[in-house]
């Protein structure tokens, strides 16, 4: 088969069809390769060029992350109430001002002042973006739409990555700078394809719960969606073994060579790209994404179980195991992934989106502020003991998240049916 045949095909995988959805997925790998590049050098970049410490850039973020937890489900509802992709297009603009203006930054006030105004950009982006989507796809396409963006985000990271992988090796401030400012463009860049696509239309559903005052229940009092939320956030800290504390056993307590580490990001990226469409099939109802979650959770114990045997190897069988590990912590990332999607979606009403799934990312930062922390602590402070407990507890967090859906969808119907009576 030609070099170029095989190209085309492997876009099909990866980009969905021409057109609005196409669109959107050029738009995230625009702003992911930004942040790609942001992400690799942001502490460098605080630390080393503007010379504040790392206790107070670390403490700076957590200020941004608690602000935009807080933020999450009032920015989500401005989508509800003015557009989704009229907010969008702000909150891409805001973006863009504080990464150019992040090079001019001298003082610990100024950092936090950018980085909360960043934070909530963000955290109101996320599900004004998710409910964008799920208008443009419909009802029965989001959760495929929202794989087929997910591969994008991946490869717009790593191509970000290695940009910024330039840089640091050049070291010097202009061309951290230089990384600062391309981010900036790209959220300007962003912002005017997005003035390119076409506004959501009105959603068209049963009615919203309604409290007996005549106004549609918060999602802050849906016990049931929060509970899904919160679920899901906990369960999502699994994202942290691979991102924080597998790099360190491979070095500390692992015989496998430094480069191991590398090789676990690029198997990551490169099964996400490929087969993240593919891990959403079925997980577009509730039933089909707690089933995912169910998978993803036996997986996540499967994979730790592997993980921890590599102590105990040669350099080259840790290597081997390493790799077999790394898939199927990947495969629980992608089914978990899709499964959260779908979850998110169908227990939403869908006249108000952007609000429900604001909830959702709040619940996503639960990772933020405790995944690091705790598969660390498991993993580096009790071996391989850490390794079978944090499996055993993401099997039962994805049966608990899976118990927890179908609870929320009894409920759900329930409501649509006494709404519509009413």
């Amino acid at each position: 088969m030609p070099n170029s045949a095989i190209a085309a095909k492997w876009l099909r995988v990866v980009l969905p069809p021409v057109g609005p959805l196409r669109r959107y997925a050029l738009v995230s790998f625009v702003d992911a390769t930004g942040t790609g590049m942001f992400l690799t050098v942001s502490v460098l970049f605080f630390t080393r060029i503007v010379g504040l410490g790392a206790g107070a850039v670390a403490s700076g973020l957590s200020l941004a992350g608690l602000a935009a937890m807080i933020a999450a489900v009032p920015l989500g509802s401005l989508g509800d109430r003015f557009g989704y992709r009229r907010i969008w297009v702000l909150l891409t603009a805001v973006q863009a001002v504080v990464f150019a203006v992040y090079p001019f930054v001298r003082t610990f006030p100024e950092f936090v002042t950018l980085a909360v105004i960043a934070a909530l950009a963000e955290v109101g982006g996320s599900p004004i973006r998710g409910a964008y989507l799920s208008r443009m796809a419909g009802q029965e396409q989001r959760v495929r739409a929202r794989a087929y963006n997910q591969a994008v985000v991946n490869g717009g990271i790593a191509v970000g990555a290695l940009a910024a992988g330039i840089a640091l090796g050049v070291g010097t401030r202009a061309a951290y700078v230089s990384l600062m400012l391309a981010d900036a463009a790209s959220f300007a860049i962003a912002a005017v394809i997005l003035l390119t696509m076409p506004a959501a239309s009105a959603a068209r559903s049963a009615p919203s719960p309604r409290s007996r005052a005549g106004r549609p229940r918060s999602v802050l009092r849906d016990l049931r969606y929060l509970t899904v939320c919160v679920l899901n956030g906990l369960l999502m800290t699994y994202a942290a073994i691979l991102t924080v504390a597998l790099p360190l056993w491979i070095v500390r307590h692992t015989h496998a060579p430094t480069w191991t580490v590398a090789g676990t990001f690029l198997v990551n990226t490169f099964l996400v790209v490929t087969l993240q469409v593919r891990a959403s099939r079925g997980t577009d109802t509730v039933r089909g994404a707690a089933r995912g979650v169910l998978k993803s959770g036996a997986l996540l114990l499967v994979a730790c179980l592997v993980l921890a045997s590599t102590g105990a190897l040669p350099a080259l069988g840790a290597v081997v195991v390493l790799g077999i590990g790394c898939v199927l912590l990947t495969l629980a990332e992608m089914l978990q992934s899709a499964g959260g999607w779908g979850l998110s979606y169908e227990l939403a009403p869908e006249d108000r989106q952007g609000e429900y799934l604001g909830a959702f990312a709040m619940g996503t930062r639960i990772y933020d502020s405790l995944g690091p922390i705790l598969v660390t602590v498991m993993i580096l402070g009790l071996g391989r003991l850490g390794w079978v407990l944090l499996g055993v507890l993401y099997a039962g967090l994805a049966f608990g998240l899976s118990a927890a859906a179908h609870w929320a969808r009894r409920a759900r119907s329930v409501s649509v049916e006494d709404a519509v009576h009413t």
